[in-house]
């Protein structure tokens, strides 16, 4: 069946200078004018690169990419006017106003706003609960912040909507509180508290179904690795035996309850953790993992691949698919490569389950060294953008969400930031780089897109250029995202294979994230009768390249 085919390519670099593109899009140059005259003498030297399309060759799909309310959005819903309310909204979910988001994660909290005010010293880091005694009454009203926000991304198309929990409520504890201390032992929930736990969860998952905000997702524990003693947040380990109850349990709830919602784990801190002994072992040279809660004496609380995947129940439980966080694994130094062959081990560890099995990038932020002090600039845009890159070429994340959207906190751990602390402050909104290179992706590789082959880049990566393309066969798309992380700029010449040539695709419009642009279209650039193009890809940028219109079909 022949359908309409739309051509996108995002070009992620470091620069502002184009070949076919003019960025400064609302100035016309005169067709004599020297910058149009060095273009078409540009356009006469041979490419630096050649980089082929294939839309035949196909590999993940890819479901979405979002960020996470925790926990700013309650004082910003309960605080900030209409307007300012809006304007995020439409920056963080809309795709003609923004990035497009296609995911939200919204932190069910477990009431440590009531019990914790001297180990969260952070009223922004305390959550309100649902429900606060177990004898008593849900009281819908709470985290009424959150739930505008949660409304505002469904009322803008945003599909999968996420529910997830740091911590159980505080009724539900050892020790009343909302992380655990050293007493507790393998886990802060009391003992034989799963079915509790889960009838909260099903509970609230019913109440905003009713209220047409239905959870696609419900993530029941959060790194549940870490030992979260005494943790200045919400937050509960869970050794792999306490782990598995809880899965299990839910999961026989979740279906006698009729939801859809399908169970989102483990949520793991950081890749390390995920894998089996052996491939630990592959990347670490020798040993077992050994962060977090396994040192604690407490049981097991690694190699989740195996026990989640590697038991039938369990791997139905959680939908065959692994969701993490990938933290600390943005870098690659000599024998310590995190980008490149951790996750290539990741990849390797999930098929000797299953070739289907799915992988979530559920968090990340920026930490380590480089987390520490707000940039907003291009640097850490290009960090982030290559750090995507790699989770999707070679963990073959089929989702990717960023950890909080709206910081106010002196960390590159936002998208959007503000000085706003509490109620009476200016309710200013900054918009980082990392903000806008994310919506380089998210606003053009929606759901439902296959990630496709792209080859000519190998030996480009080490000089900063990397690429990946995508085909969406619903919205007729083909997407490429290129990262040139380096100073220099590179020519480019793409062949868009893999389609019907019969149907030709006149332009691809460019957007642009730079220094001085956020998301900003550009003049049009020509695909020749050959289904190719050349562009300069700049320095120090990230571009989107879209094109559409002719009457076609991708080829399977």
């Amino acid at each position: 069946m022949k359908k309409k085919l739309t051509v996108v390519i995002v070009l992620a670099f470091t620069s502002a200078v184009g070949l076919y593109f003019n960025f400064a899009s609302n100035r016309s140059d005169s067709a004599s004018s020297p910058k149009k005259e060095e273009a078409q003498v540009q356009q006469l030297a041979p490419p630096d690169v050649n980089v082929s399309l294939d839309a035949a060759v196909r590999y993940q799909t890819i479901d979405n990419f979002g960020a996470s309310d925790a926990w700013s959005m309650e004082p910003l819903g309960k605080h900030w006017t209409e307007e300012n309310k809006n304007r995020v909204a439409d920056l963080l979910f809309s795709r003609e106003k923004g990035i497009g988001l296609s995911a939200w994660r919204f932190n069910i909290g477990a009431g440590s706003i009531d019990t914790d005010q001297t180990r969260i010293p952070d009223p922004w880091r305390r959550a309100e609960s649902f429900k606060l005694a177990e004898e008593g009454e849900y009281d819908w009203s709470s985290q009424a912040g959150q739930q505008w926000f949660l409304q505002a991304a469904k009322n803008r198309g945003v599909d999968t909507l996420i529910a997830f929990v740091n911590s159980p409520p505080v009724w539900m504890t050892k020790n009343g509180h909302a992380q655990p201390d050293s007493e507790v032992g393998s886990t802060n929930l009391k003992e034989g508290y799963e079915e509790k736990f889960s009838a909260f969860l099903i509970d609230v998952l019913e109440h905003f179904r009713k209220e047409g905000l239905a959870f696609q997702y419900i993530s029941p524990i959060n790194e549940p690795t870490w030992d979260w003693n005494l943790a200045q947040q919400e937050g509960n380990r869970y050794n792999n035996d306490d782990l598995k109850r809880v899965i299990l349990e839910l999961h026989r709830q979740l279906k006698a309850s009729g939801l859809e919602a399908q169970i989102s784990a483990p949520d793991g801190v950081e890749i390390t953790a995920l894998l089996d002994d052996e491939y630990y072992g592959q990347y670490a040279g020798s040993g077992t993992y050994s962060g977090g809660a396994n040192s604690l004496g407490t049981g097991k609380y690694r190699e989740y691949i195996k026990e989640l995947l590697g038991d039938p129940v369990l791997k139905e439980a959680i939908g065959n698919k692994i969701a993490s966080h990938s933290y600390w694994s943005d870098y690659s130094n000599p024998g310590d490569d995190r980008l490149g062959k951790l996750r290539q081990l990741l990849a390797a560890n999930l098929k000797t389950y299953d070739e289907k099995a799915k992988y979530w990038v559920t968090e990340y932020c920026i930490l380590g060294e480089y987390g520490p002090g707000r940039d907003l600039g291009m640097e850490p845009a290009l960090h982030v953008a290559r750090t995507i890159h790699f989770d999707l070429t070679e963990a073959n994340a089929a989702a990717w969400q960023w950890w909080t959207a709206v910081s106010k906190v002196d960390y590159k751990d936002g998208l959007i930031y503000t000085d706003f602390s509490e109620a009476g402050d200016e309710q200013n909104i900054l918009t980082s780089k990392i903000m806008w290179a994310l919506g380089n992706y998210s606003k053009f590789i929606r759901p439902g897109a296959q990630r496709i082959s792209l080859a000519g880049l190998d030996k480009e990566a080490r000089s900063g250029l990397l690429g990946s393309a995508y085909v969406h066969e619903g919205e007729q798309t083909v997407t490429a995202v290129f990262v040139n992380d380096s100073e220099d700029d590179k020519r480019i010449r793409v062949s868009l294979n893999g389609m019907d040539r019969h149907h030709s695709i006149a332009f691809m419009e460019p957007y642009i994230t730079s220094a001085g642009r956020d998301l900003v279209r550009g003049e049009s650039i020509p695909v020749q009768g050959d289904y190719s193009f050349e562009a300069i890809i700049p320095a120090k940028s990230v571009v989107t390249l879209t094109g559409g219109g002719a009457e076609g079909t991708v080829e399977h």
